[in-house]
């Protein structure tokens, strides 16, 4: 028996037959959520829009429809935080193992906890509106707001680029800026220059996070934690396209909550997970 026998139920929806290079799993879980809970209904919410979207994309000019995911399914439905920690660690690492790309629909950022920890001295790219850097939130030191701290206190990755973040508290600012480089959304918004600098010594493999609040709750409003101030749509697609001659060696998208969506954050996760799809796929 895998660990995808063992941890995950078989629900599959939107496998695409051929020989795949990404394996995607959902993670509902949100246990740890500290505002607006529901992410743990993110990943069927995501599977629903990508089958009704158009997934051609223009400018790295491959229709994802052409391009094979296999679909693993949800991961079974806890409220344990080890027990999903585990389960994420032991599916991933499987994929890693079996020589696919993991790619992981959330569900909260803690999965990433587990999840980027397989790709130890890879790169790590993180996309979100807050630093996760805190040391305990609400009395808990392992949740979705203290998953980074965890993460970069037992992983060593080459280097970590934290990218769009506009919602931080005084500490986590002065404590993360010596284990990461910070790219707030003020900083995108004036010029795409340190990212791209930040991008050229991180190497070719990168695992990549992104937690769907980075983006303004104008343009992203289905998510756990919304902050003001984030990216545009244009720019969050714009900043993954700067990505396209790296290898991605596994990627998560997470906080997708559809009880606060209006219909417009689980197309825009769709559309993200295509274009990151198609990149760790080598189609370009």
């Amino acid at each position: 028996m895998s660990y995808s026998d063992l941890f995950l139920s078989t629900s599959p929806l939107i496998t695409i037959s051929g020989e795949e290079k990404v394996q995607m799993f959902g993670v509902p879980f949100d246990s740890t959520s500290s505002y607006r809970v529901g992410s743990r209904d993110g990943p069927n919410a995501f599977r629903q829009a990508y089958w009704n979207i158009e997934i051609y994309d223009q400018i790295l000019k491959v229709n994802a429809e052409n391009v094979p995911v296999k679909d693993l399914g949800n991961m079974n439905l806890t409220v344990d935080s080890n027990y999903m920690l585990n389960a994420v660690a032991k599916v991933t690492g499987e994929i890693k193992q079996g020589g696919k790309v993991p790619a992981i629909i959330g569900g909260e950022h803690l999965l990433t906890l587990s999840s980027a920890a397989q790709f130890e001295g890879s790169s790590l790219l993180v996309f979100d509106a807050h630093l996760d850097y805190r040391d305990e939130l609400y009395g808990l030191r392992i949740s979705h707001g203290t998953f980074l701290r965890r993460l970069l206190e037992k992983v060593k990755f080459k280097k970590v680029v934290h990218a769009g973040s506009h919602a931080i508290s005084e500490m986590e600012i002065r404590d993360g800026r010596k284990n990461m480089d910070i790219i707030s959304s003020f900083d995108i918004n004036q010029s795409f220059d340190n990212y791209r600098m930040a991008l050229k010594d991180m190497g070719d493999d990168i695992y990549v996070s992104i937690d769907l609040d980075v983006v303004d709750p104008a343009y992203a409003p289905g998510v756990g934690n919304p902050e003001p101030g984030g990216l545009t749509t244009m720019q969050i697609l714009n900043l993954l396209y700067l990505l396209k001659d790296k290898k991605l060696v596994g990627f998560d998208i997470v906080e997708l909550d559809p009880y606060f969506d209006t219909g417009i954050t689980a197309p825009l996760a769709a559309k993200l997970f295509s274009i990151l799809t198609i990149m760790a796929s080598g189609k370009r």
